[in-house]
């Protein structure tokens, strides 16, 4: 991952936003804790899968909140 990954990730956690693996019968899904508010995703992913997926979405946040800064 890049140097830009690690700075979402840390931008996220300070901002209060946490994702995460939710272990259920059939997979994995991905779960979004912010503010009181949990999301849990509707599909699942194998472990491979997850981990290229955390990333992802942490940078997909941080970009999305940060540089158009909206703040948490």
């Amino acid at each position: 991952m890049t140097k830009k990954h690690y700075k979402a990730i840390q931008w996220c956690i300070n901002n209060k936003i946490f994702v995460s693996a939710y272990p259920t019968l059939k997979g994995l899904k991905i779960e979004i804790k912010h503010n009181n508010k949990v999301i849990i995703s509707d599909q699942t992913y194998d472990q491979n899968e997850l981990q290229n997926k955390l990333w992802e979405l942490y940078l997909y946040l941080y970009e999305k909140y940060y540089n158009g800064k909206k703040t948490t």
